[in-house]
């Protein structure tokens, strides 16, 4: 049995594909293939109360986290205020998703199917296994995946494309926000200062301040292969609609 002092620990390390991150991302796919289970099964009323459960306990799982830092005496307002866009999202997940708004979840989706994906594939988490630091990161980040993607299936909420721009102008908005913050605490947040210690994309796009400037123009392009499966469902929905229906007897008969 593993030791609650490993689980309070803030000091274990975590390695990018490591066997811990790869039972990390087979439990996110697993967990993602019940979410769409749900939201195809589940009829209106049963998906809303799904999707209040799941993000109550996104909201709860940062709020918690931070309850130990300050109960161990580790909060750092420089480092552990929830203003990273996944641990933003997660803390206000019960007002995100307490309703379904499809310009308010439009900008979610396109946040999180844009970055928090990669942030599961190449990620920075607190700590490694089996610290609270290492659950925390992948409640919010699968979780924040797994309850969008439920959310646009249960309640076809499927995003627009001038979605993208909309989108784009309040990433700046988010980054105007953040300067003056990084600057008065010495902060780090959305990575703005400084790349991530742990490998990432980031580390492809060249040296402060040039890998800001490339994120920026990236962005859309992220924006854009997000809307790409919503583009295909669209496409196929039309093409389904145009279909005679007699056409399509004959086709079954065939």
């Amino acid at each position: 049995m593993l030791s609650s002092n490993l689980f309070f620990s803030n000091d274990i390390p975590f390695t990018s594909f490591s066997v811990s991150h790869l039972v990390a991302v087979v439990v996110f796919i697993v967990c993602l293939l019940v979410f769409v289970k749900s939201a195809r099964q589940l009829n209106d009323h049963q998906n809303l109360l799904f999707t209040r459960v799941a993000s109550i306990f996104l909201s709860l799982t940062v709020l918690a986290w931070t309850a130990i830092h300050l109960a161990y005496g580790r909060f750092e307002a420089a480092f552990d205020l929830p203003l990273s866009i996944c641990n933003l999202f997660a803390v206000v997940a019960p007002i995100l998703f307490w309703q379904p708004n499809r310009k308010r979840f439009e900008i979610v989706y396109f946040f999180v199917l844009a970055g928090t994906l990669q942030a599961i594939i190449t990620p920075d988490p607190d700590g490694g296994f089996p610290s609270y630091g290492f659950f925390k990161y992948w409640f919010v980040h699968c979780g924040l995946v797994a309850v969008v993607i439920h959310h646009l299936l249960a309640f076809d909420l499927y995003p627009q494309a001038r979605g993208i721009l909309r989108t784009f102008v309040w990433l700046n908005i988010y980054i105007l926000c953040l300067i003056p913050i990084n600057l008065w605490l010495g902060s780090n947040y959305f990575y703005m200062m400084n790349k991530p210690i742990n490998p990432s994309l980031l580390d492809y796009f060249g040296p402060w301040p040039i890998y800001i400037l490339v994120s920026e123009c990236l962005a859309m392009g992220f924006f854009a292969v997000a809307y790409l499966p919503i583009f295909w469902t669209r496409k196929l929905r039309t093409k389904m609609a145009t279909i005679d229906p007699t056409e399509t007897r004959n086709l079954n008969r065939e």
